[in-house]
């Protein structure tokens, strides 16, 4: 069964069309996409019109059907089997795994995606998929005083930064260091498959890199 994990920099919806193009044609017209948001409840943003936004991204690539969930307590993980996607948004990293976890999601979408279930991350959602959500430090700040940052794991042990710049390069090589966990570097406009045994088909026109310990390479556009 082929893995179905997709990743985005955190660009806006036309900086990872590429990204969602490939999403709408996995979930197909009758297919249905769980919408979760809730990364944005530590950030002082509101839900008023997160739907209407990924509505008018999706609709037109022939996805009609999308929920949306603000939090998870009012929720039970069994709901998750319902969808055929899961599309986790961005915001506070350290938030969004501090509620996937006190709420029990976190083995569920692991269970969802072993069964062939997809999953779209983008920015704090795609650095939750990974091995560990200290890549988002420089940017998030902890409010939620975790401090079990591992993340759901569901990329064979690597890591996700979102947000790329050449800048971020001294930063992200101390991370490799410190966690020996070989990291995913998106630009906000790119995007990347996930497949299995840590194959990955890019997505977009944005730089992606893959570093590992003393080296840093370029994966190719394109898809």
């Amino acid at each position: 069964m082929e893995t179905k994990i997709l990743l985005g920099g955190g660009g806006s919806a036309e900086d990872e069309r590429p990204v969602f193009e490939l999403l709408a044609s996995w979930v197909g017209t009758s297919g249905s996409v769980l919408y979760l948001p809730i990364a944005l409840c530590e950030s002082g943003r509101v839900y008023e019109g997160c739907l209407e936004w990924l509505a008018s991204a999706l609709n037109p690539l022939g996805v009609r059907q999308i929920e949306m969930w603000t939090n998870l307590v009012d929720h039970s993980p069994v709901e998750i089997g319902d969808h055929t996607a899961i599309f986790i948004g961005g915001g506070s990293t350290y938030s969004l795994l501090h509620q996937l976890r006190t709420a029990g999601f976190d083995a569920v979408l692991r269970d969802f995606v072993s069964h062939g279930g997809i999953i779209y991350g983008g920015s704090a959602g795609a650095i939750v998929l990974g091995h560990d959500i200290s890549t988002c430090s420089h940017l998030d700040e902890n409010t939620v005083g975790l401090t079990d940052t591992s993340g759901l794991d569901l990329l064979d042990g690597e890591s996700v930064w979102c947000h790329y710049q050449a800048t971020d390069d001294p930063l992200i090589r101390a991370y490799v260091e410190h966690t020996n966990s070989p990291t995913i570097a998106l630009a906000e406009t790119a995007g990347i498959w996930v497949r299995e045994c840590k194959e990955y088909t890019p997505l977009g026109s944005g730089d992606i890199y893959r570093f590992t310990i003393n080296r840093k390479h370029r994966l190719s556009q394109g898809c």
